[in-house]
């Protein structure tokens, strides 16, 4: 994958910056998200794989995979909260894989963008996930009109589509896909437990006998992600407890851990009178297992920032950070990393102080931003402040997390703190499945607008490394918008883009997609979309050959050779069209040389001045006997130009 740069090249240099500190600077916002060793499209499928491993298959699960191999498409229904989501795609992933892909289909309207319901966009073998479960009626209705004719693809190509249905609107379901309509039932809530469990080594032993307490907490019926985060926390009390400790003993805290938390919270602050051992107990709660001398730093940040007296008794009559901490529960462990001694105490100390004290959370805001510019606060606990005042932030104003992450991204200073953050930030919101789709709506309406060139920098990041690898052709999206937008002499979004692409031949075709059907209103933007195509047919995987033998992307060639024809001065296009007849007059195909000179000449076929200068391009790179092919296809199209144009003269004006 193409690195993404640094700050943008139209922010001008402060005074005093070097090139050695810039390129420092771009080095640490690179690595805020580092590139992965495998193509996003891998990585999408060792997740599935690792969801596959914590999988409680549901009764009657089967029914729904016999549907979809022999039909290719499933309608996938439930109760919410019973995983139907998680089933969709397990099923996907349990089909036999070919040639084609995983990929989750997105049903974000955003403005003119293509939807992958689009035909020509369907691979051969392709296993796609559509979600409307969480989806106004309008919205289901508009996919629902699409899905009959869209299934005859899907059988065509041997596709594959696992629909999610929206509850509500379920039974609206036309009659012709009602066969297609399997149910997806609760799985044993132990089974869910103990297949997360088994993933980490932990078996339960046979046969089960369970603890009263998970026993208790089970016939709740809990939501299937609650019971994901239950065994993630037996998981972190297993690690707590002595290596003598029991399962019974590992539940116990866990469920504790789940539900009674925030009452225990509730009932303990109120015994904490003085402000000092309150700025304690949230710093620990904000910094829970960050080391000792950074939180007693912040401590005193947050006091000093609340107005709160520090002890001016001399320094050896001060209480020791041991005993200040025992008082609010806490503890310094081995590392000298600072803990509280429940499971989950912080997260619900957290929650307390920002749900019931709504006044202090501007203060804590500029708290965070403080304490983020330690030198001395490790990777780890940056990343961890980051995503805890993300969490927070989300549970009272979700667009105040945005605000967040766009004043990070336009602070600057000389260790690009606040740029790191905002990338974490993103990062999360998009990986987050609770988050994710309003992450990568915003991030949307961002790419459309004038933006921060912080910003752009961030989100040029978060596009090409992050949800490149469960949104691969919303990623390009972003970037293409990204780059369209870049100020000059910018090119990071469209290098990002290009190298983005480059990896996939998949969404080189996207992309070529998005240039032929969207024409954007603004002129500037449609020279560089023309520029854009020319840099696209020379990346190294050469997309044109495998183009150009499809009838379909042949016509979107031939549209993005008129723009350029059109827009761009002969003097750029003319050595694209020299590379473009010499690459296919180098092939062994007969009908790919015929289709690449076919492009040329019907896309030119208004432009005499172009088809003259292709023309004389092509006889010193083509034989004889080509160019007289591309001559005949040369006067085929003028003549179907002056008959359009003779027609038109001719139709009566309204």
């Amino acid at each position: 994958m193409t690195d993404v740069p640094g700050p943008s090249g139209d922010e001008p240099a402060q005074p005093g910056t070097t090139n050695q500190f810039r390129d420092q600077y771009n080095i640490r916002i690179d690595k805020a998200i580092p590139p992965t060793s495998a193509p996003p499209r891998q990585v999408a499928e060792q997740q599935l794989r690792r969801l596959q491993q914590r999988f409680a298959r549901p009764p009657d699960l089967n029914d729904a995979y016999d549907t979809l191999e022999q039909h290719n498409i499933v309608f996938l229904d439930g109760t919410p909260g019973n995983g139907r989501i998680t089933a969709a795609r397990v099923l996907l992933r349990e089909l036999p894989r070919g040639t084609g892909i995983y990929k989750e289909i997105a049903t974000v309207v955003e403005g003119k963008s293509p939807e992958i319901l689009s035909p020509g966009l369907v691979g051969e073998g392709d296993r796609m996930l559509l979600d409307l479960s969480a989806e106004d009626e309008a919205l289901w209705k508009q996919y629902h009109d699409r899905l009959l004719g869209f299934h005859k693809i899907l059988v065509d190509k041997r596709a594959y589509l696992a629909v999610v249905l929206p509850h509500s609107y379920a039974d609206q379901l036309s009659p012709d896909f009602t066969g297609y309509r399997k149910p997806v039932n609760r799985p044993d809530e132990l089974d869910v437990v103990a297949a997360h469990l088994r993933a980490h080594g932990i078996t339960i032993g046979h046969p089960r006998t369970v603890p009263p307490t998970l026993h208790d907490y089970l016939i709740g019926r809990p939501p299937m992600r609650e019971l994901a985060r239950l065994a993630d926390l037996i998981l972190e009390a297993r690690k707590s407890l002595p290596p003598d400790g029991s399962f019974t003993g590992w539940c116990n805290l866990a469920v504790a851990a789940q539900t009674a938390r925030a009452m225990e919270v509730d009932s303990f602050v109120p015994g904490l009178r003085k402000g000092s051992q309150r700025a304690l107990l949230l710093t620990v709660a904000m910094l829970h297992g960050a080391p000792a001398d950074i939180v007693h730093r912040a401590t005193a940040l947050l006091q000093e920032l609340l107005g709160i007296p520090q002890d001016d008794r001399p320094l050896l009559e001060h209480r020791g950070l041991t005993e200040r901490l025992r008082k609010v529960g806490a503890t310094r462990d081995d590392t000298a990393c600072v803990r509280f001694e429940k499971l989950r105490y912080d997260h619900a100390v957290r929650r307390h102080f920002w749900l019931n004290m709504p006044d202090l959370r501007e203060p804590l805001r500029e708290w965070v931003d403080q304490v983020l510019a330690l030198a001395q606060l490790p990777d780890t606990d940056h990343t961890r402040l980051v995503i805890r005042f993300a969490e927070l932030c989300l549970a009272t104003d979700r667009d105040d997390v945005f605000r967040t992450a766009s004043a990070w991204a336009e602070k600057r200073d000389g260790r690009a703190t606040y740029l790191l953050a905002a990338a974490k930030l993103l990062r999360w919101g998009v990986q987050n499945e609770d988050t994710s789709q309003y992450f990568r709506r915003r991030i949307y309406d961002w790419s459309t607008n004038s933006i921060t060139a912080g910003l752009r920098q961030v989100l040029i990041l978060v596009c090409a490394r992050v949800m490149s690898v469960r949104h691969p052709e919303q990623a390009v999206v972003r970037l293409h918008h990204l780059a369209r937008r870049e100020p000059s002499p910018g090119y990071k979004a469209r290098d990002a883009l290009l190298g983005y692409v480059a990896q996939d031949l998949r969404l080189q075709r996207y992309l070529l997609f998005r240039l032929f059907v969207f024409s954007p209103p603004d002129l500037r933007h449609k020279g560089f979309d023309a520029l854009l195509f020319l840099d696209l047919i020379a990346v190294p995987t050469r997309p044109p050959h495998s183009f150009l033998r499809n009838p379909v992307t042949r016509e979107w060639l031939t549209g993005c050779w008129t723009d350029v024809l059109g827009r761009i001065d002969s003097a750029m296009w003319l050595p694209c069209v020299r590379q473009w007849i010499t690459s296919a007059s180098g092939s062994d195909d007969p009908a790919l040389i015929r289709h690449a000179l076919n492009v040329l000449a019907d896309a030119a076929a208004d432009h005499y001045a172009a088809l003259r200068q292709i023309y004389a391009t092509a006889r010193t790179s083509l034989s004889a006997e080509e160019a007289g092919l591309l001559l005949s296809r040369i006067h085929e199209a003028q003549r179907a130009g002056l008959s359009r144009r003779s027609k038109s003269q001719e139709d009566p004006q309204p």
